[in-house]
């Protein structure tokens, strides 16, 4: 069945906020052709929800066995090859009534495969503002192949729910690691970049990401090797996508910014009570960064927590270990 939008969710005992993602895709003002849920074993009112819901078309797809997160959003790339647009909107986020009108219109005119992602507005459990993914300027950024390949080497924002994929009616050219439960998005969006013939930031917060206690990174993130060592590995990997000589410049900023990640993230979890595990990721990172480079990050780490959140007073979610 072929379309021109199509949108899929893949959920598992999603019934808290599925209502929410379902009804900002019936707000607009280009609908999508195609809505499929795609739903792993939920054991909860998901289906319930998701049937009973009448302002969209909905294909309710349930999975013959548990496919694992990644594996479920190998399952929405397979519909790749059937619509020119695709989107992986996670059944607790939101997009705001002008997403797919805003972001098709930067992709129109390209005709192979192409990207557009917009800012978000981070939220919490109750809908409360919580911050933005970026400074919204409202600029359409086009952003040549090794740019956006660098920024994802350096773990650069881009959430799922402002992700749009142009597939161009063709299969995807990459899927998801199935072996990385916290960057593996990162992984994918660098993959997929590779071979797009456009790629474009929409400097609007056109979608809500929302953080909960239930999110998967709550779970994954206390494993060292989820939460650090694959962050080393998909900087590496999306890295190698550029396919040019990483020289000592570049690859000491990468190694900074290991070092400043690292620290806040020890830093959220040594706030969170768990100092074993701060000092594991302190050991870790400073294994991977070295000395010298390590303590100029924590001097950033320190000085970004003093103005950010003590001055500045940002909320936070207290689940966010990146914020």
């Amino acid at each position: 069945m072929k379309a021109k939008l199509t949108t899929t969710i893949p959920v598992r005992n999603g019934q808290e906020f599925i209502l929410q993602t379902l009804q900002s895709l019936a707000a607009q003002t280009v609908r999508p052709d195609r809505v499929i849920v795609l739903d792993n074993l939920s054991t909860d009112a998901t289906p319930e929800i998701v049937k009973n819901f009448k302002e969209l078309p909905i294909e309710f797809i349930t999975n013959p066995k548990d496919l694992g997160t990644f594996g479920n959003f190998d399952r929405c790339l397979d519909f790749a090859g059937e619509t020119d647009y695709l989107q992986i909107l996670h059944a607790d986020d939101v997009i705001l009534p002008q997403f797919y009108e805003v972001l098709i219109d930067q992709l129109k005119d390209c005709p192979g495969r192409a990207m557009a992602w917009s800012l978000d507005e981070r939220i919490d459990e109750k809908n409360r503002h919580l911050t933005f993914s970026g400074k919204a300027d409202g600029r359409n950024i086009v952003i040549d192949r090794d740019t956006f390949l660098a920024c994802k080497a350096e773990i650069g924002n881009q959430s799922f729910c402002a992700t749009l994929l142009k597939t161009n009616y063709q299969p995807a050219p990459a899927r998801f690691p199935m072996d990385m439960l916290v960057y593996g998005d990162m992984v994918y969006w660098a993959r997929f970049g590779a071979h797009s013939d456009k790629i474009v930031l929409v400097n609007r917060p056109l979608a809500q990401y929302r953080w909960h206690n239930t999110n998967q990174t709550v779970f994954v993130a206390p494993n060292i090797k989820s939460l650090v060592v694959d962050a080393w590995s998909t900087m590496q990997m999306a890295e190698a996508l550029r396919k040019k000589p990483t020289g000592m410049i570049r690859r000491a900023k990468l190694k900074g910014l290991m070092a400043v990640r690292c620290g806040i993230m020890s830093i959220r979890f040594r706030q969170l009570g768990n100092l074993p595990y701060a000092r594991q990721i302190v050991q870790t990172g400073r294994s991977i960064t070295g000395w010298p480079i390590w303590l100029a990050g924590q001097i950033l780490v320190q000085l970004r927590e003093l103005l950010v959140f003590k001055i500045g007073r940002r909320p936070r979610h207290r689940q966010n270990i990146f914020s």
